[in-house]
């Protein structure tokens, strides 16, 4: 599925081959960006870096599973890279009901970072609720000590098994907002 997403990447505006034949880049005036594509490990990288700042403003990989997901995952890179992002401005979780929120991904580790900056948004606000972070293998050992599961777009091709399964505690986190660690956009799903 790699190779059917490296040729349709290749084939966007802009896009020129770059350090190696398994990466495409992209430049405007704003952003230096790159797509890496892992065909031994079935895997892709999004990277968007500010030229000014020289800060990675989007960054996302994953495993290439799901065609509707991967597809997904590449034009969340496209439109920020086209400068739609989509921002809340505040939010804060007025059930009060919700006290722990798991965020998951394939290993736990990017759904750590994000769970991190979460936290540190619900610790500045002084609000009492808990975020965790866990690989996808431990979810289902731990999906009832959790009001709220967010699914990283790593694992968001299993979103209709886990929400049949579990129902709509099951959540997905899109794209746009874990490769840019917009916790107040993904958060603006919950039920107020």
């Amino acid at each position: 599925m790699t190779q059917i997403f490296y040729k349709w990447t290749s084939q966007m505006k802009h896009a020129c081959l770059c350090e190696n034949e398994k990466t495409i880049c992209f430049c405007n005036e704003t952003y230096h960006a790159h797509v890496i594509f892992h065909v031994q490990l079935s895997t892709i990288e999004l990277v968007i870096q500010n030229k000014q700042t020289e800060e990675t403003e989007f960054y996302l990989h994953f495993e290439a599973k799901d065609f509707k997901t991967t597809k997904e995952n590449l034009q969340a890179f496209f439109s920020y890279l086209d400068g739609q992002h989509p921002h809340a401005e505040s939010i804060t979780v007025k059930d009060k009901q919700i006290r722990r929120i798991l965020i998951s991904c394939t290993s736990g580790f990017t759904s750590a970072y994000f769970a991190n900056l979460m936290q540190a948004m619900f610790d500045t606000k002084k609000q009492a609720i808990t975020v965790d972070a866990l690989p996808i293998t431990e979810l289902e050992s731990q999906i009832d000590h959790y009001d709220y599961v967010l699914l990283a777009p790593q694992i968001a091709y299993l979103y209709p098994q886990l929400t049949q399964k579990c129902g709509k505690k099951i959540l997905r986190i899109t794209a746009m907002d874990f490769a840019t660690g917009d916790v107040k956009h993904a958060l603006s799903q919950l039920p107020s």
